[in-house]
């Protein structure tokens, strides 16, 4: 998750899709070494935790804003001036 970080800051943030198909190996091996007497070695438990890891990174930054959006939307129905909550969900996402 540490390596995430910095790749969300230098690259940006990819579709949300791609970040689903980040995370579909480690949930197949999972589930492979559950469902089967397979059991996966270091290097590939290595492997598939960074990439885990860096999608969960980007899959939080996503849940960030979609929290953001909510709660902007929710402040906006008590509000007098929703566009000072424009301008505060631009600052927070």
């Amino acid at each position: 998750m540490i390596a995430g970080i910095p790749i969300a800051v230098i690259c940006g943030v990819p579709e949300f899709q791609f970040v689903g198909l980040l995370m579909i190996p480690m949930v197949f091996d999972g589930f492979l070494q559950l469902l089967t007497p397979y059991e996966s070695g270091n290097i590939r438990r290595l492997l598939t935790g960074i990439v885990f890891g860096v999608a969960f990174i980007f899959f939080l930054i996503y849940f960030h804003r979609i929290c953001v959006w909510v709660a902007g939307s929710i402040l906006k129905l008590f509000v007098a001036e929703p566009w000072k909550i424009d301008q505060a969900m631009k600052a927070f996402t």
